[in-house]
């Protein structure tokens, strides 16, 4: 998952120096641009990643994290979208024991397909795409360069991209209970965190 490129906390700094007086309208979270939400989030205290991907790998976390199939399998798309709404509200919905993994599965991906641009912005897709064939023959010379690419993004990008890429390598570290391995992984997310803007057949191949 190439987690060595990250660096844990990045950007805490740049948050905090934002200036104070900045009011963000709350227009819910589900397609809002990230940099917004996070930035509307502040009045719950300062914050890496939107309180709704928080929630979901913590939860994840705690009670599916040997669940076969996870990401995988969908939830129930009726609480997906109950619990959407909620949080779309400014509610801060709580999942307790009797919520279905699957279903907080499917609402993080939710969250991630619905961001209006992607994780890797439409417009550094070329270079991730580059660098990523790259390494497919010669890894450790292409790290440099991988990592530049990735300290170039938005702080906001970086950090949820980090909180996520962490996540899911403890996900896959646990693929012999629920059958995801990194491939999988990759096949479910890589479309949420890498796509091109202008969806033509090459373009989706080749992503």
């Amino acid at each position: 998952m190439g987690l060595s490129c990250f660096n844990a906390g990045q950007g805490d700094e740049w948050l905090k120096s934002l200036n104070k007086g900045v009011w963000i309208p709350f227009t819910g979270v589900f397609g809002q641009r990230l940099e917004e939400t996070v930035l509307y989030e502040r009045r719950y205290g300062v914050r890496l990643v939107p309180l709704v991907v928080e929630q979901c790998v913590n939860f994840i976390r705690e009670r599916g994290l040997q669940e076969v199939g996870l990401f995988r399998q969908p939830g129930q798309s009726s609480l997906v979208k109950e619990l959407q709404e909620a949080f779309d509200a400014g509610e801060r919905p709580s999942f307790d024991s009797s919520t279905d993994v699957h279903t907080v599965a499917s609402l993080l991906k939710l969250y991630l397909r619905q961001l209006p641009e992607p994780l890797v912005p439409h417009r550094r897709y070329q270079d991730f795409l580059l660098c990523a064939q790259k390494l497919a023959t010669d890894g450790t010379l292409v790290l440099g360069e991988l990592r530049s690419l990735l300290h170039e993004l938005p702080v906001v990008n970086f950090n949820l991209l980090n909180f996520i890429c962490q996540f899911l390598y403890e996900v896959q570290s646990y693929s012999s209970s629920n059958k995801m391995s990194g491939q999988n992984l990759a096949t479910v997310f890589g479309p949420n965190i890498l796509r091109a803007k202008a969806e033509d057949p090459q373009s989706i191949m080749g992503g």
